[in-house]
């Protein structure tokens, strides 16, 4: 049943409101009329009443608090709707309650009525389900100033909140609003709402759950219903390379070992069986971005990729993961981002001192280029040029880089070892060259601190986020953004490029994932049900696989196809701060804050879709699950042979 409110407080005087009155009949020459009210409301002399500007204030602030009245009525005859309808409705039906009870409550502080905006928080505050820290935080807004420099309750009064509901729920709450006369709560739903109908039936529990968690509302289903070109091309599928009659790797590496030719049957067979779908979800040319042509060296290293990947370790119950973890010492509060190269021999990381390191984790150094004397006659058209021009002697086996002013937050390394791009709290991402030791350019084009980047698999292309909200796209042949991607109601928290090099994905602190794809700049996914900031995402190698991890500990899987969320792995009891996966995709890796690095597996969870089960501690899904020692896992990646390497910061309580 709902309860009335006290609504005796309101901010208007009744003897205000009388000569309010009095003075709108004098105005209007209705003189029988005012001397009617004089008298019967025993008010002796012939005043003039208010001037006119405090009249028309006072007359508006009464119908302010009227409307206000009605509102709350509403409200509390909508919450009584929702509990008292249909099982299958009123999970959908419920979806409304929040976003109105917020706008109620902003409105209700926006006309400085405190005391029964408290009242009303703290009578349907019960109704909200799954929005705890939110409430929380609604709570501490008990002024307009409070309110107004709260970015994230802003967001109900400039941007719509989405609520996706099947028709007949969505025709049960219009029936309930029309047939009662909630014409103020059809006005604000039409206002600061956007209601996503679809066909079918009502969405089951762990969809709702997802839809109660975000920051405001569902994804469009426009949005994730636009094809999604997700299939990766040659050269960066191991599919395609294998498959290729005309490839050296056949020829100048014929297979003896029996069991390794036996092994490498079954995959090209499973590849067979592949790559009609894998071709067909390939961007077409008119919609595939170009990328330069790789060199002779590229292509040779690309080849060794391709032997060794073909020779990985599977893991699997039975076979347990193999880890390798680094492990920084004395540097608490100084790293901030790790990242290695592609085939983990190099590591770099981003200091709290605006410093860029970068380490060899193999006996051999990291070369430089020899000095221009020492290059008299030597020609670029040479096979072996870059032999000639760098010096393996007198490498380095650590550099530190200095140019940041300021603090960095991210650092990656490009595809082939030749660039550290970095990020920081001075607005700009700087390249490193690993070649010359020292900084090539800054790219300016942020407005405030930049918290995320990375290459493009292919290279020549990478991508940056921060505070200002938004993702911007750079190539090494521009000093200025060649794209901007618009749309997150929060700060860019992580950021990863899609394998096929056509497409960006953006976590953020809205709670969302956008996948952007960079020919057209449209956002091709809009991801949402996550209850935290999204602090670090992952591709599957195949590009039809997202995973994201926030700062609540769960990971949640995607199929980029058609957007749907196919699973929520939740074993951390911090933020999930890395993702990486094996190189044939079956097997994703987290680690987080809880000093806990954890191993599952996603056949299980991709072939078990239909049961859209939030898996825990699932034996068939966790392989396995190992804790370091008071060392928060920072960065985590797998070798081509699928060993996982980490890298942790000892932190020991003190």
């Amino acid at each position: 049943m709902s309860v009335a409110l006290d609504l005796t407080t309101t901010m208007v005087d009744e003897d205000e409101l009388m000569q309010a009155v009095l003075g709108y009949l004098k105005k209007k020459n209705l003189t029988e009329t005012e001397t009617a009210l004089r008298k019967e409301a025993k008010i002796q002399g012939d005043e003039d009443g208010l001037h006119m500007d405090k009249m028309k204030q006072v007359l508006t602030t009464y119908k302010s608090a009227q409307q206000q009245e009605k509102a709350l009525a509403q409200f509390g005859s909508l919450c009584e709707f929702v509990e008292n309808s249909l099982e299958m409705y009123r999970g959908e039906l419920s979806l409304v309650i929040y976003p109105i009870f917020v706008l109620i409550y902003m409105e209700l502080i926006l006309s400085n009525q405190q005391k029964i905006a408290r009242e009303f928080y703290n009578r349907y505050k019960g109704q909200i389900e799954e929005r705890e820290e939110d409430l929380d935080q609604l709570a501490t807004i008990t002024s307009k100033e409070a309110l107004i420099i709260n970015t994230t309750f802003n967001q109900f009064r400039s941007n719509k909140y989405i609520v996706r509901m099947c028709k007949d729920s969505f025709n049960c709450l219009l029936s309930h609003l029309q047939d009662n006369s909630h014409v103020l709560l059809l006005n604000l739903i039409n206002v600061h709402l956007h209601v996503d109908v679809f066909d079918g039936i009502p969405r089951h529990q762990i969809q709702l759950s997802l839809s109660r968690s975000t920051l405001m509302g569902d994804g469009m289903k426009s949005v994730n219903a636009q094809r999604m070109y997700y299939g990766v091309t040659h050269p960066v599928s191991l599919l395609n390379v294998l498959l290729d009659p005309d490839n050296e790797f056949d020829e100048i590496e014929p297979e003896t070992d029996p069991k390794k030719k036996k092994r490498r049957e079954k995959l090209i067979l499973a590849t067979v069986k592949n790559k009609e779908k894998i071709e067909m979800n390939t961007p077409p040319p008119n919609r595939r971005i170009q990328y330069p042509s790789m060199t002779e060296a590229e292509v040779t290293a690309h080849q060794e990729m391709i032997q060794e990947v073909a020779g990985r370790y599977r893991i699997s119950h039975k076979n347990q993961p193999t880890i390798a973890l680094y492990t920084f010492l004395n540097s608490k509060s100084l790293i901030n981002a790790v990242n290695m190269s592609e085939d983990c021999k190099l590591l770099s990381a981003g200091l709290n001192n605006s410093a860029v390191k970068v380490w060899s984790l193999t006996r051999n150094k990291i070369p430089r280029m020899r000095d221009p004397s020492e290059l008299a006659g030597v020609s670029m058209a040479d096979e072996n040029v870059m032999e000639i021009l760098m010096d393996d002697k007198n490498g380095a086996k650590s550099l530190t880089f200095y140019g940041h002013n300021g603090p960095v937050y991210d650092v990656s390394i490009n595809h082939n070892k030749s660039l550290v791009l970095s990020c920081g709290q001075d607005c700009t991402a700087r390249l490193w060259s690993l070649q010359t030791h020292t900084q090539l350019v800054a790219y300016k084009g942020h407005n405030h601190p930049v918290w995320a980047c990375d290459w493009s698999p292919l290279g020549h292309y990478f991508a940056t986020g921060g505070l200002d909200r938004t993702v911007l796209l750079w190539s090494m042949q521009h000093i200025a953004p060649v794209r901007l991607f618009a749309g997150h109601l929060g700060d860019i928290t992580c950021i990863k490029v899609h394998p096929n090099g056509n497409y960006v994905a953006s976590g953020s602190s809205d709670r969302s994932v956008r996948i952007w794809e960079i020919g057209t700049g449209i956002c091709s996914r809009h991801l949402t049900g996550h209850k935290g900031a999204v602090t670090s995402l992952i591709f599957s190698p195949h590009g039809h696989i997202l995973a994201s991890g926030d700062e609540t500990g769960t990971i949640l899987v995607w199929d980029l196809s058609t957007g749907a969320h196919i699973g929520t792995l939740t074993n951390h009891t911090g933020p999930v701060t890395s993702l990486a996966i094996t190189r044939e995709g079956g097997v994703i890796i987290s680690g987080g804050m809880d000093s806990v690095i954890n191993t599952w597996d996603l056949c299980y969870v991709v072939e078990n879709v239909e049961n859209m089960t939030e898996y825990n501690a699932n034996e068939d899904v966790l392989i396995n699950r190992s804790r370091t020692k008071e060392s928060p896992v920072l960065y985590l990646a797998t070798t081509r042979k699928n060993l996982i390497m980490g890298v942790s910061n000892y932190s020991p309580k003190s």
